[in-house]
């Protein structure tokens, strides 16, 4: 490769760095998903500062041309976030079915109770007539 282009991937490795620790920092971002990004972008300018990992890596796995072995890292890589990302969906897609069955057991509680309140109103003011009547014909 070019060294011109070590320095464009090395700064494109950089302002993603960036762009991920922004995000974190406004909170639209969680920390808990912002590590594999960050991983990712450490990992963009290690390889943009010392190529010769990737060219050691390629020989060791008997690649011979180099960035083939760059884009099936990187074919992996995208495969496990999204793996990471489709466990993470799932957790929060049972939270939200827990949670919607939770809210519609407490409004069908509160609507019951809510029928039941009437009943005691008229109960309380059926003895409270009783006990002014009572009263009343005791003077």
């Amino acid at each position: 490769m070019n060294p011109d282009i070590y320095f464009v991937s090395f700064m494109i490795g950089i302002g993603f760095t960036g762009i991920v620790l922004h995000l974190i920092r406004a909170r639209k971002l969680r920390e808990q998903y912002a590590i594999l990004w960050l991983v990712l972008g450490a990992l963009m300018m290690a390889l943009s500062l010392f190529p010769a990992i990737l060219d050691r890596l390629a020989a060791s796995f008997n690649v011979s041309y180099a960035p083939s072995l760059l884009y099936l890292l990187a074919f992996v890589g995208v495969l496990f976030l999204l793996i990471h990302l489709s466990m993470a969906l799932s957790s929060l897609t049972s939270r939200v079915i827990m949670l919607t069955q939770t809210l519609a057991l407490q409004e069908q509680r509160i609507r019951k109770l809510e029928q039941r309140k009437p009943q005691s109103e008229e109960n309380f003011m059926r003895v409270w007539t009783d006990r002014t009547e009572m009263d009343d014909k005791s003077w």
